[in-house]
């Protein structure tokens, strides 16, 4: 597998030539190369970018294409976090907050089937397991996902409490991270955890690269579930009845990228192997456009749902132009995102899957589709919950407490 490179560590600015490349090869802001090098002399200089405080979705892209190496990535983290101190978020990302009592994934989860809400109860055991699955926040919201026999013999362990911070560190919420971290590593010393599976890519960056970055060590093992999967139909443990004979495009999560080509081969090999054949998109792999939710994290965005709505639609309408039959992903949060933005996007009625349920499909068993009620269900929360605070001049100040695990 590919060596991971190293996001976290600051902008170097004095290796910076001002070519502009970060911004020009940017998938959301693509800038002309003038207009490119123009705004990394600003950012250079210290002067706001209007666009990158509001339109960037730290997807990342910039630091691959960077030819110095430059992290600029971190650059625009950094400026968001200066600003986030001076004066919060709108009041409207406030429903967007993992921390908060009421936030767009507690209310799917009060409202999830007795049998959903059983299994994440389940989920919330602290005793001690060596070996786990962490499901995130995406696959919580979601929990019908893991009911498969591909996932026989795994011990799931997770709650809303014990979110990674994913969303906190692309926001620039640094501070708050430093709690999300100190959180995170008592949670996992009493469980005694010595190896974790985790279905989200970002989850597994989060645990591998930027959690340490915040004085944490995790001390066990990470693997993603794609090379896990991959490894067991390699060995025979996962046996395909019948191949699925279609056409998909695949959403690529904002994380895939970072892990580089190798790792984003593995859906595809799976996909092959079911017989699944991919079309690419336009914008694919290392410049591939978010599923929409990160439309949201910008400083001056806070989660505005119109901004999140535009890159969705971004999305949906690329893989629209590849003529698959369906879309596929990886993530859980992908997979709601998307479905989500059908319900206001005409134009692209294309099933999403995710991998795991087209892998179900081809081992015989039937995957319980409950993408569409779940997507609805959050599209009423933002409606309730939200939408209401849109027009409010309050702001909005993030606290991480302290838990007793």
């Amino acid at each position: 597998m590919e060596q991971l490179r190293s996001f976290t560590s600051p902008f170097d600015i004095s290796r910076c030539k001002e070519c502009g490349e970060c911004l020009h090869q940017c998938p959301v802001l693509q800038m002309t190369p003038d207009e490119a090098i123009s705004e990394r002399k600003k950012l250079n200089s210290g002067s706001v970018s209007a666009k990158i405080m509001k339109r960037c979705t730290t997807c990342f892209a910039c630091n691959l294409v960077c030819p110095q190496g430059c992290n600029p990535a971190q650059q625009i983290i950094d400026l968001w976090h200066n600003a986030y101190r001076s004066k919060g978020l709108p009041l409207r990302a406030r429903y967007f907050d993992p921390n908060h009592s009421t936030n767009f994934r507690t209310y799917v989860v009060d409202r999830l089937p007795y049998d959903e809400r059983a299994m994440i109860e389940k989920w919330k055991d602290t005793s001690e397991c060596a070996e786990i699955l962490y499901p995130g926040c995406n696959i919580i919201t979601a929990p019908y996902l893991t009911q498969t026999s591909l996932l026989e013999g795994l011990e799931i362990r997770g709650s809303l409490d014990v979110c990674c911070g994913e969303t906190y560190y692309r926001m620039g919420l640094i501070d708050e991270m430093y709690k999300v971290a100190e959180r995170l590593e008592r949670y996992f010393k009493k469980l005694g955890v010595r190896k974790m599976i985790i279905p989200c890519t970002a989850g597994r960056n989060m645990f591998t690269n930027v959690l340490p970055s915040f004085g944490v060590k995790f001390d066990f093992e990470v693997v993603h579930i794609l090379p896990w999967l991959w490894e067991r139909m390699e060995k025979g443990k996962i046996v395909i009845k019948e191949k699925l004979n279609m056409t998909v495009t695949v959403q690529e999560s904002c994380y895939g990228k970072i892990f580089g080509n190798e790792y984003m081969d593995i859906p595809r090999k799976i996909l092959n192997r079911i017989g699944v054949q991919v079309v690419e998109e336009k914008l694919s792999r290392s410049h591939a456009l978010c599923c929409g939710i990160a439309g949201g994290f910008s400083i001056k965005s806070g989660y505005h749902p119109v901004d999140i709505a535009h890159e969705t639609f971004r999305s949906l309408g690329l893989a629209k132009q590849t003529g698959a039959d369906a879309i596929a992903v990886y993530c859980a949060g992908c997979l709601q995102m998307l479905t989500v933005g059908q319900i206001l996007y005409p134009f692209n009625r294309m099933p999403v899957y995710h991998i795991l349920e087209l892998l179900q499909m081809a081992i015989g068993e039937k995957p319980a589709r409950l993408n569409k009620k779940r997507a609805q269900t959050l599209f009423t929360g933002v409606l309730k919950n939200q939408v209401p605070l849109l027009f409010s001049l309050s702001r909005h100040r993030v606290d991480v407490k302290k838990l007793d695990f």
